[in-house]
């Protein structure tokens, strides 16, 4: 069994406490197009700038870094499909599945974005292979983005490794 999300949830509340939930959708909303460590760091700048009632750094982010981050600093709901599952699945939600371009690509599609409708039928598709296997679909979405990140001769690195220096 896949325990990624849930060792990055230990991590995370044992790091942030109270504002593990926060920390979540920092997290979540400055992971698109970012590998593991940069998103890790990035998101702990953001949230030591926000703890210290600063504005935050932008340098770095995407325009839908910054939408996704205001709006987590706000309390609002996080916007996309991948965003919003992400922080799901880091709060501990393992029902919800984050599609992201690994996934696809461990799926043989080429293109990086699909449609509301394509990432639902995927998302189902994910969910009942995983509920067939008698795993979470999360572990299971997690067991396929280590798949498609070894393939390519990459090393999965999990929040685990960011939070500890060890990579």
């Amino acid at each position: 069994m896949n325990t990624w999300y849930q060792d990055s949830r230990a991590v995370i509340v044992e790091r942030f406490g109270d504002d593990a939930n926060l920390f979540c959708d920092i997290l979540a909303a400055t992971s698109p197009r970012k590998q593991v460590r940069a998103n890790w760091n990035l998101a702990v700048r953001i949230y030591n700038s926000f703890k210290k009632g600063n504005e935050y750094n932008k340098t770095g982010m995407m325009p839908n870094h910054i939408m996704n981050t205001d709006r987590a600093l706000a309390g609002e709901p996080l916007h996309g499909y991948k965003v919003p599952a992400f922080a799901a699945n880091l709060r501990g939600d393992l029902e919800r599945v984050t599609i992201d371009t690994w996934t696809l690509f461990y799926f043989g599609l080429k293109q990086n974005r699909i449609r509301r409708k394509e990432y639902y039928r995927m998302e189902k598709a994910i969910q009942m292979l995983a509920h067939h296997r008698g795993m979470k679909p999360a572990e299971y979405q997690a067991m396929i983005w280590v798949k498609a990140v070894s393939s390519v001769g990459k090393t999965p690195y999990s929040y685990v490794d960011a939070a500890n220096g060890s990579f």
